[in-house]
């Protein structure tokens, strides 16, 4: 009798390890949102029914053959979610694992990350392994995390918080971004990729270099101690201290923010932010704020704009750079002249 019962235990175990994980489709298919929520309650139920048995003294034989130790499968889709909302979509070549460990290992996994029912972010890795008890996941070998609106990320490894929602790699990553009218994306360089599903954005944390080409075949050269991408839009932030090359230009803020004209899609406006110096090879600028208008080829100075060029300051509410900073145009203007004639 003892043994038809384990028998039975061991067919409950088997017939929960099917529903969790499922044979990957040749093609993938999303589940609508009935499906998904339905099999997930299936799943918690019948998790609690085997809880009972095992408080019920239903021991299983961890070296029966069919029981959920040392478990390997081929093919593998697992969906978790969270307050009836879909969390993660995992897809594996295949799983191995056991029931006392608490955790699957996978080969060639691909996760998929929802934020409202949307997928948000896609990470494809060689090799995977799942906490059963915390729902938390590790990616490793040639990791590729993208965000639907096009930016790559490049890393080592992932690991996934379900509790905080949070993608994080502590080594290097390589970033490219969407591409636009004047060719390839923006390329970074950097340390500590922190991804917040919920929010929809994506941070580079330390040691940040760029490069960026500009519509008129110019190039911008970027360093910063932190930079800040958005999913939803092309929008790029640059944080801590911003230094940047352009045209000839030397340019450096606490804040450097990207804009992209969205009807175009061409990278349009770079404002810098929070107190700023620009220097080239005849002149020096200081400002609060300093607007560089790429379609207009002209550069707004706002906020105590001052510049001095052979010794000579200007300075006013407002000062325009036009043609690339070959004209000048100063609103209310303030001149200091060095009057050398009179010395």
């Amino acid at each position: 009798m003892a043994k038809f019962k384990n028998l039975i235990f061991v067919a409950l175990l088997i017939l929960l390890f099917v529903e969790v994980l499922i044979v990957f489709p040749k093609k993938l298919e999303h589940e609508d949102d009935a499906a998904v929520q339905a099999r997930v309650e299936l799943q918690e139920s019948k998790r609690k029914e085997l809880e009972e048995l095992k408080k019920a003294g239903k021991a299983v034989d961890e070296k029966q053959p069919g029981s959920m130790a040392d478990q390997k499968m081929g093919g593998v889709h697992l969906v978790e979610s969270q307050k009836g909302q879909r969390d993660w979509e995992l897809f594996s070549e295949s799983a191995e694992g056991s029931q006392g460990s608490g955790n699957w290992k996978l080969k060639q996994v691909r996760v998929l990350f929802y934020n409202k029912e949307k997928i948000e972010f896609t990470v494809n890795g060689d090799e995977g392994t799942i906490d059963a008890n915390s729902r938390d996941l590790r990616i490793t070998g040639n990791v590729v995390t993208r965000s639907e609106n096009g930016y790559l990320f490049k890393t080592p490894g992932i690991h996934y918080s379900a509790v905080k929602r949070e993608i994080e790699s502590p080594e290097d990553v390589y970033m490219e971004g969407p591409r636009d009218k004047s060719g390839s994306g923006m390329v970074v360089k950097g340390r500590r990729m922190q991804v917040l599903v919920d929010q929809s954005k994506m941070l580079i944390r330390e040691k940040v270099t760029a490069t960026k080409a500009a519509n008129d075949g110019k190039r911008f050269e970027i360093a910063a101690d932190g930079a800040e991408f958005s999913g939803k839009n092309n929008v790029a932030r640059f944080l801590g201290t911003v230094r940047m090359n352009y045209d000839g230009m030397r340019l450096e803020g606490p804040e450097a923010n990207f804009l992209y004209d969205r009807g175009a899609n061409i990278l349009s406006n770079i404002n810098i932010l929070g107190g700023v110096k620009v220097s080239d090879a005849d002149k020096f600028a200081t400002s609060d704020m300093v607007n560089l208008d790429l379609l207009a080829n002209k550069y707004v100075f706002k906020g105590k704009p001052k510049v001095i060029q052979n010794n000579d300051e200007l300075s006013g509410e407002e000062i325009i750079f036009l043609d690339g900073g070959k004209k000048v145009k100063v609103e209310r203007v303030r001149a200091k002249m060095d009057n050398k004639e009179n010395q």
